[in-house]
């Protein structure tokens, strides 16, 4: 099974243009990241993800924190923001990204939700 899934994904990057075989094909390393729920101090902002540069990534946004903490998200130079109580995908290929947490609630602490990355570099 993992053959087939690593076959169907070098096929789908080279499809897209993202690799050339002219040689044997290189080879592929998987890694996850998990940036586990965490409290964010009343008003406070807290750096979750350093800019990092991805060949192929993965990133799920949990959706299990709460509403009134808003991530920031920067995928090269550009920024949208979600908030801690919503799900979402977002897939990188040869791009950084940047994320980082914003408790707009300046009375209480509040939770970010957790972010799973999937990464595959070669």
């Amino acid at each position: 099974m993992a053959k087939e899934i690593a076959s169907g994904v070098i096929g789908g990057l080279i499809g897209a243009g993202l690799m050339k075989i002219t040689a044997p094909p290189p080879a592929i390393t998987s890694s996850k990241e998990v940036i586990a729920r965490q409290s964010v101090g009343a008003g406070a902002s807290v750096t979750l993800k350093p800019s990092t540069t991805y060949k192929f990534a993965i990133i799920l946004f949990h959706g299990d924190g709460d509403a009134q903490v808003r991530l920031d998200i920067t995928r090269g130079t550009t920024t949208v923001s979600i908030y801690g109580n919503e799900q979402a995908i977002e897939v990188l290929a040869g791009e950084s990204i940047a994320i980082t947490a914003v408790n707009t609630d300046t009375a209480a602490a509040r939770y970010a939700p957790t972010i799973e990355i999937a990464s595959l570099s070669w």
